[in-house]
């Protein structure tokens, strides 16, 4: 390929007529039209691939102002999830604040009940205790009384006089009856036993009242 140098320092030989030869300009010519051609095509070439790279830069452009946009948006989304978790943080924070609130009240309550239910017991322990203490008082006092009465009536009884019934009368022999016609042996009569007298009833024997006593 000719450079421009080689166009403008060009020479020929003369001809016999003080003239160029033919031949030689006309490879010249040859040779510059076959360079222009090169570089016409170089050029068709080379405009091809600027089109081609032009093409390209615009689809990256476009490439790029839509990752340029998503990145704009996912910025947006990117305050927004974050504006939404601070908010999640602070409702999560005021409800756990809230709930350990609730369970110190319950917990609290809980515990006044507890205690009030304790006491509750415990009063009604000792209220047991002192009527179970104070039954037990009853029936030892109604044990004494019982067995004071109860002594009062043996006295009462031995101071009763006793039954003693008196000897009974010796009965009279039977008179004889008359002799029979019939009867020669006179028949003597029986003579009544003496009556025996019934034995006298043996003092009662009183009841033991030790097992009443304490």
């Amino acid at each position: 390929m000719l450079s421009l140098n080689d166009i403008i320092n060009v020479g020929f030989r003369k001809s016999g007529f003080s003239g160029y030869r033919a031949d030689d300009v006309d490879s010249f010519v040859d040779k510059i039209r076959e360079s222009y051609e090169e570089l016409l095509k170089r050029c068709s070439n080379a405009e091809a691939e600027v089109a081609k790279q032009k093409e390209e830069n615009g689809r990256n452009l476009e490439k790029l102002k839509v990752l340029a946009d998503k990145i704009e948006e996912y910025r947006g989304q990117e305050d927004e999830i974050k504006n939404a978790l601070i908010s999640a943080q602070k409702l999560s924070d005021a409800s756990v604040r809230e709930a350990r609130h609730k369970a110190e009240i319950i917990i609290k309550d809980a515990e006044m009940k507890a205690g009030h239910i304790v006491e509750d017991a415990d009063r009604k322990i000792t209220e047991q205790k002192k009527e179970y203490e104070r039954m037990q008082k009853t029936v030892s006092d109604f044990r004494s009384r019982l067995l004071g009465i109860y002594k009062e009536h043996l006295t009462m009884i031995d101071a009763l006089p006793g039954f003693r019934p008196e000897t009974a009368v010796q009965q009279q022999p039977a008179s004889p009856q008359p002799l029979q016609p019939s009867q020669t042996n006179p028949v003597k009569t029986e003579e009544s036993g003496p009556v025996q007298t019934a034995p006298e009833p043996e003092s009662e024997a009183q009841p033991d009242v030790s097992n009443f006593e304490d």
